[in-house]
């Protein structure tokens, strides 16, 4: 057994630095929001090797993954979670996810903070009637995580 001198708030942090998602585009309209072919390919990337890899071998896979982060900086929260949730593949990598409690820390130390900036920013509300129809949901079902700004329950939601 190896002993590494890694901390696990490092590890978490280094989960979340991966998937922080800033965005500055100024659009009102959802469709409108960016997330290509390619930054869905990187998003696949991003979330299977979250999903398949150990703490240690994600910790070897560190750069890599910040600079899979970096290509994805410009795509909405909203459109980086639509494009989980729309994958069954994604959809069953968040539960791995979930089911790790660094993992699932790290990925809502990401997320979390990029929904919420853009709530501040009132860019999360006006988009949530075609976010639910995007990943064929009621509105109404989903509504209650925004007003809280719950978005670990939000993602859960998906695959509870």
């Amino acid at each position: 057994m190896f002993d590494f001198p890694v901390s696990i708030v490092h590890y978490v942090e280094s989960i979340a630095t991966i998937i922080k998602i800033p965005t500055d585009k100024k659009t009102d309209s959802y469709q409108d929001l960016v997330c290509t072919e390619q930054d869905k390919t990187t998003i696949y990337e991003i979330i299977t090797t979250l999903a398949e890899h150990g703490k240690l071998s994600l910790l070897l896979k560190q750069s890599h993954l910040k600079g899979l982060g970096s290509q994805i900086n410009h795509v909405h929260p909203l459109k980086f979670l639509s494009t989980i949730v729309t994958n069954p593949r994604l959809r069953e990598c968040l539960v791995d996810i979930f089911d790790d409690y660094f993992k699932r820390n790290g990925f809502m130390d990401g997320i979390g903070p990029s929904l919420s900036r853009e709530a501040e920013r009132g860019k999360l509300a006006m988009y949530v009637n075609d976010f639910a129809e995007e990943v064929k949901v009621k509105k109404e079902d989903v509504e209650p995580f925004f007003r809280k700004q719950d978005w670990e329950g939000l993602v859960r939601f998906f695959f509870n």
